[in-house]
């Protein structure tokens, strides 16, 4: 049986946000053992704002960290849209903090929404209920997501959300650079 070298805590129970932290993290370290605990986030469920999906991935990570005692880091993995000049986008909003309390931040990939989205998140409804009810898929967060829809699965939630992890993970990777 392996030694676990490193345990990484992840404020979720989402495997779209779990899975994408234990293929970073493995890459980088030996032993990594990598667990989901709930959290609450302290925002919105459909955060409109790069600054309340921080807010979000900051919660998580800081309370993953805490609820897993032997835990090196803890994650956050916020999604939510933000409003820009050319419309709504929606991505993930990652940070890593560790013992220390310092803090990495990295960000998925992103993807303009359609009006016909926008239109529903507006009138009340969550992005996954927004997609769920235009695609007939349920709860497509927990899969695929929005993104392997959209992009025909040539870009998964997953997929996104580990080029978040990774950078978010330079920090650590560098260390003195980012003091």
């Amino acid at each position: 049986m392996k030694k676990v070298e490193l345990i990484v805590a992840v404020g979720s129970l989402n495997k779209t946000k779990i899975t994408p932290v234990k293929k970073v993290f493995s890459h980088h370290f030996k032993n990594v053992k990598v667990v989901g605990v709930k959290v609450d986030p302290g925002v919105t469920d459909q955060p409109r704002s790069d600054d309340e999906m921080f807010k979000g991935a900051l919660n998580r990570a800081k309370n993953a960290l805490k609820a897993v005692k032997t835990a090196s880091y803890g994650v956050g993995i916020e999604g939510g849209i933000h409003k820009y000049s050319y419309g709504w986008f929606e991505r993930s909003i990652i940070v890593i903090i560790d013992k220390k309390g310092d803090i990495g931040i990295g960000a998925s990939g992103g993807l303009a929404l359609p009006r016909k989205v926008t239109e529903q998140i507006m009138a009340g409804k969550t992005l996954e209920q927004a997609v769920d009810k235009l695609f007939g898929t349920k709860e497509i967060g927990e899969g695929i997501g929005m993104f392997g829809l959209f992009t025909k699965n040539v870009v998964t939630r997953s997929e996104g959300v580990k080029h978040g992890v990774a950078f978010a993970l330079a920090r650590f990777l560098h260390k003195g650079l980012y003091d």
